[in-house]
């Protein structure tokens, strides 16, 4: 019975045995080449999975980054690693997991859930393109120039053009940006990676550093001509016109190796810049308050303006010659002979009063707005008291005066002289119709500018003395 039982149990057994043994040759075989039951790689189910097909799997919704650089100017400059044709391989890691899976056995793995971590994958690109990039960035294209260390004379003051700073090391950006690439980072700032260096001076361009230097403290000046209504700024542009300069521009050295300025150039421009303001005892060029708007050239008179050339030359020079003076804040005020009421190249500042004789007519403008206009009488032509013609000015107001000549003596309520014993005046022995018209040529005044009342009172109560009047045939 016992012989009978021990045969049945080794007929169950042996076909157990020889399946199991079977199974596990079968397994043993499986986990070769694909991954062991309850296997995670990277959070991815890849249980009977091969490497390759898990390898897929991991690339899916992989892209290449993008590589951003900066300049040392804050420029931006990105490049997508897809034009450079980069691809990603997780395969290594699989394959060295499925080594250390056989080397285990699979057996010691049933039963536990094995989470695998690739890390960063295997990945490659065309260093080529990246290069390509590189080269066609302009900061790159920058660097094929040659530096630039250069002073010259430019619209009117010196310039020094110095491209030796801040240059960029091509081979060391290009290198760095594919370190960054090798090591996965997307970001990459040219100043941090110490890409930058300057040329260094030769002893020529030392020289020429300490010569600008030299010459732009000689253009530096506080100097301000206050000219009224002009203000003329000694700039660095003007400063330069001083500075001795020989026949091809090039700045000129003393004896003892120091640039200098030209006195005579100075005297000269102090001469011209006077000239520009000068206008007591010449004629003037006057445009009338006519319809038709003539010019017409007005005589010399006593006013106008007349500035001291000899006093302004001297002064510019002792500026010239005293560095601390030069470049103090100075607001000069030219010294005159003769002087008006304002300051500029209009001496008027648009206040003044128009005699015209032919038309018989007198204007009387202030700050450039017309005040009044009037017929007048000038010097009677027929006696041969015909008016002077000039640039006078105002040189007094009086009330009720009594002007007295050869065989008369004439009361007046306004009285303004402008030259000798010629004046304007009220007439009130004169009638409405006088003013304006031909009286002057054969009953005009003793040379006065006769004027209705009205237009005396208004003139009077707004004039100053020392105001122009033109007047002019």
């Amino acid at each position: 019975m016992k012989k009978k039982i021990i045969i049945a149990l080794i007929c169950i057994l042996v076909p157990i045995g020889a399946l199991g043994c079977a199974g596990y040759a079968y397994m043993s075989d499986y986990v070769k080449t694909r991954f062991a039951p309850n296997t995670w790689v990277d959070g991815v189910y890849c249980t009977g999975y091969s490497p390759e097909v898990v390898n897929e799997a991991l690339l899916m919704g992989l892209t290449p980054p993008t590589v951003t650089i900066t300049d040392a100017a804050g420029e931006q400059y990105s490049f997508d690693l897809a034009d450079a044709d980069m691809s990603y391989d997780y395969s290594q890691s699989l394959n060295a997991y499925l080594r250390h899976q056989q080397e285990e056995g699979w057996v010691s793995q049933v039963g536990q859930t094995n989470n695998i971590t690739t890390g960063k994958p295997y990945f490659q690109y065309d260093q080529a393109k990246v290069e390509e990039w590189w080269n066609s960035l302009p900061i790159v294209k920058a660097e094929a120039a040659e530096p630039v260390f250069e002073m010259k004379l430019e619209d009117g003051t010196y310039t020094l053009t110095n491209t030796l700073a801040g240059h960029l090391d091509v081979e060391k950006g290009l290198t760095e940006v594919e370190n960054a690439i090798t090591h996965g980072e997307t970001e990459i700032s040219l100043v941090d990676a110490d890409c930058y260096f300057d040329y260094k001076l030769t002893a020529e361009q030392k020289k020429t550093e300490a010569d600008y230097e030299l010459l732009k403290d000689l253009e530096q000046c506080g100097l301000v001509y206050d000219m009224g209504a002009e203000k003329i700024v000694f700039d660095e542009k003007l400063m330069n016109s001083f500075i001795a300069k020989d026949s091809k521009g090039n700045p000129l050295k003393d004896e003892s190796g120091n640039f200098y300025y030209d006195l005579e150039k100075a005297d000269a421009y102090m001469e011209d810049l006077c000239e520009q303001y000068h206008t007591y005892g010449v004629e003037r060029p006057f445009k009338t308050s006519r319809e038709s708007g003539d010019i017409v050239m007005v005589k010399p008179g006593n006013f106008g303006t007349e500035i001291d050339v000899e006093a302004e030359k001297e002064f510019l020079r002792d500026i010239l010659s005293n560095s601390r003076k030069r470049k103090l804040t100075t607001n000069h005020v030219p010294t005159y002979i003769h002087e008006t009421l304002y300051h500029g190249l209009d001496d008027t500042g648009g206040t003044y009063v128009e005699v015209d004789k032919l038309e018989q007519k007198i204007y009387f403008y202030m700050n450039g707005e017309l005040m009044v206009t009037s017929g007048v009488v000038t010097g009677n032509l027929r006696t041969r008291h015909d008016t002077y013609e000039g640039a006078f000015c105002i040189q007094g107001k009086y009330k009720n005066k009594v002007l007295r000549g050869p065989g008369y003596a004439s009361f007046v309520r306004r009285w303004m002289p402008i030259y000798k014993a010629i004046g304007l005046h009220d007439a009130n022995w004169r009638k409405e119709k006088e003013f304006g018209g031909d009286t002057y040529k054969r009953n005009g005044s003793h040379g006065c500018v006769n004027m209705p009342d009205n237009t005396t009172d208004i003139i009077f109560d707004n004039i100053e003395i020392g105001t122009a009047v033109f007047i002019f045939q």
